[in-house]
Order: structure tokens, then sequence, then C-alpha cells
């Protein structure tokens, strides 16, 4: 009987499933069962969009984007200068070649003069302008002094080739004059007068338009001015009048 009790005594020894000895037991089961994590679904990422730009970014990038495109387009053109309604004036000097009925005037005569213009540019191209003028010249003529004197008034034309780009003009005019020649111990004149001509070229210089007058057109310009005025003669062998001259022009001109 004491052989049975303990052959049997290990088997009794061991505890049964669902007793609190075989919950003991077996501790490693349910610290598995608590610590495995629960599984949750994979979220979707999104791309990180850009960020919210800052109130002096913003500012620095519109003023960027303002100023390219001035840069792009360059300086801004000056005005035309040779522009408006103008008042003129021209001191001049040269040579004049005279013939006349009565007096010998075989040599030319030292020519000096002036010559006012009030005037309107029609186009940038074109100006319309009353013209007038006078001068005087002497000579010697076998050691005898003559004295040359003339007037005009008349229509100038001013043409501009590239207004935009060269203050160069040339002048055309017409009109109506005369002039006289005096010799030194003879009582009377020889004279000439009829149709007036002249022609120039004219290159003008604008020193203060820059600074004075940077955005509108116009202002005072100065240059030398290249030229021809002439009495021509009624008929051939009559009298007649020719003064090639070079002289400095100073025009204001008002812009538009």
């Amino acid at each position: 009987m004491l052989t049975t009790l303990g052959a049997a005594g290990p088997a009794l020894a061991q505890p049964t499933a669902g007793s609190p000895a075989a919950d003991a037991a077996a501790p490693g089961d349910g610290e598995a069962t608590a610590t495995k994590p629960a599984t949750k679904p994979a979220t979707k990422r999104e791309a990180p969009g850009p960020s919210p730009a800052e109130p002096g970014e913003t500012a620095a990038a519109e003023s960027t984007a303002k100023a390219e495109p001035a840069a792009a387009s360059g300086p801004a053109p000056s005005p035309p200068r040779i522009d408006g309604t103008y008042l003129g004036t021209t001191l001049f000097t040269g040579l004049g070649f005279v013939r006349v009925n009565d007096l010998p005037t075989d040599g030319a005569f030292a020519a000096f003069g002036a010559t006012a213009s009030i005037g309107q540019m029609v186009f940038p191209w074109l100006g319309l302008a009353l013209h007038g003028g006078g001068g005087g010249g002497v000579r010697s003529e076998q050691s005898a002094r003559q004295r040359l004197g003339e007037g005009y008034l008349g229509i100038q034309l001013k043409f501009v080739p590239a207004p935009k780009r060269l203050p160069l003009s040339l002048h055309t005019g017409f009109g109506f004059g005369g002039g006289a020649v005096r010799q030194a111990g003879v009582t009377n004149r020889a004279g000439f007068g009829g149709a007036q001509f002249g022609a120039s070229v004219r290159y003008e210089l604008f020193p203060w338009a820059k600074r004075r007058r940077p955005y509108r057109g116009g202002g005072f310009g100065l240059g030398p001015e290249l030229g021809w005025l002439g009495f021509t003669p009624a008929a051939a062998g009559r009298p007649m009048s020719n003064v090639v001259y070079l002289a400095l022009a100073m025009t204001f001109y008002f812009g538009s």
C-alpha cells in the first residue's frame, strides 16, 4: 500500500490545468499575451507643401520682380531736344562776293552779321519759322575803302533727319531783301536787291538740358552753323550778292 501511494505521489503533485497553481506556474504566457502590440492600420504620408513665405520675403520678391523688367528695358530714352516753339539767333562771319553796276568789286568782302528767327516744330522732323537778318562787310579797292550792307526777311524751313538720335538740322529759306555798296570818295552807291535764298547745316549741343529738363523736351542749344546767303541776279550780269559764313547758333526750344 505504501508502494502504491509513493508511485501516485508525483502524479498528484502536478497541478491540473485551470487551477491557480497552474496559472501561477506559467507566467510567461500571460506576459506574452499582454505585451503583444495591437496592429494599427498604416497611415498615408502626404508630401510636404511649400511653407508660407514671410511678409519680408514676399515684399522682397515683389520688388525684385518689378525691378527685373525695368533692368531689361534699360534706361528711359531722353526726350527730343529740337522740339516745340523756338527762338533763335546766329552770329556769323564769312566772305561776301558782290557784283554791282557802278563800282568795281572784284575781291571778296570780309563779311559779318546776325540773324534771328521765331518758329515752331510742326513735326518732329520739320520746323517752320519767320527768319530775318542783316550784315555788312568791308574791303579795299585801289586804296579806297568799300563798305557793304544788306538785309532780308523770309521764311525758313528746318529739317531734322534723326530727331531722336542726332541734333543735326538742315535749313533752307527764301524771302526778299537788298543791299548796297559804298566807296570812300564816291557819292553815289551801287546796290542790289530782290529775291533772297539761303541754306545751312547746324549741329546743336544741349549742355544743361539733362540736368534742368531730364524728362521734358526742348532746352537751350548752341552750336556751329555753316551756311550761304544769296541775292540772286534778275538776269545775267545784273547785281548780286553771295555770302558764305560760319556762325555760332543759339536757340531755345520750349518743348511740347
